[in-house]
């Protein structure tokens, strides 16, 4: 009997940090869409990221926005979410709507992540991949932290305010632009279990 409660709390545990990052993820892409249309200029662009058109005419087809980092790492922002890639673990796929990391050893892509459809070499990480996800998982919510920070610094916190405006639909959870550090905090903290408790 213990060990069947044991189990319930771990994957309410787990349920709960899926939840908390899925409510994060959702609200920081959103967030970026807006930064991308902020009156006095794109602020992605400002910040060094580079724009990736779509190769047609697809109203469907979004821009992908990819910055490099530091020691082989680059970071791609899609509506659907995000790919992080670093050249000593390969690259991980965080979705918007499930907030749970896939795994690949590529560092390049056949094809840019103009749709879901493109990542097909993405999956369930793996023995010595879990480790390698969590770090990964780690660095993407460190870099989030860093730009939250950065974004507070330059523009303040009553312009973070109004891009959340038009998120509140009296629906969603809104998350104060003051709690989101604190929360992404939480949510690295915990990534190193967070990824072992995929097993279950």
């Amino acid at each position: 009997m213990s060990v069947n409660i044991k189990q319930f709390r771990v994957e309410t545990l787990l349920s709960e940090r899926v939840d908390a990052g899925i409510e994060l993820l959702s609200q920081q892409i959103w967030c970026w869409g807006r930064d991308i249309m902020r009156p006095d200029g794109n602020w992605l662009i400002e910040r060094g990221f580079n724009l990736i058109r779509p190769p047609v005419d697809d109203k469907k087809m979004k821009n992908i926005y990819s910055l490099s980092l530091p020691n082989g790492r680059r970071i791609m922002l899609r509506g659907f979410g995000i790919i992080y890639t670093d050249n000593r673990y390969g690259s991980i796929y965080l979705p918007r709507y499930e907030f749970i990391p896939k795994y690949t050893s590529l560092l390049e892509f056949e094809e840019l992540p103009w749709s879901v459809d493109h990542l097909p070499e993405f999956s369930a990480p793996v023995g010595t991949e879990m480790q390698y996800c969590s770090e990964m998982l780690a660095d993407v919510i460190d870099w989030i932290i860093m730009y939250e920070q950065d974004i507070l610094a330059h523009l303040g916190e009553n312009y973070r305010n109004e891009t959340l405006y038009e998120w509140d639909n009296g629906k969603r959870r809104i998350i104060a632009p003051h709690e989101v550090i604190s929360e992404w905090l939480a949510l690295r903290n915990d990534a190193q279990k967070f990824v072992e408790e995929l097993r279950i």
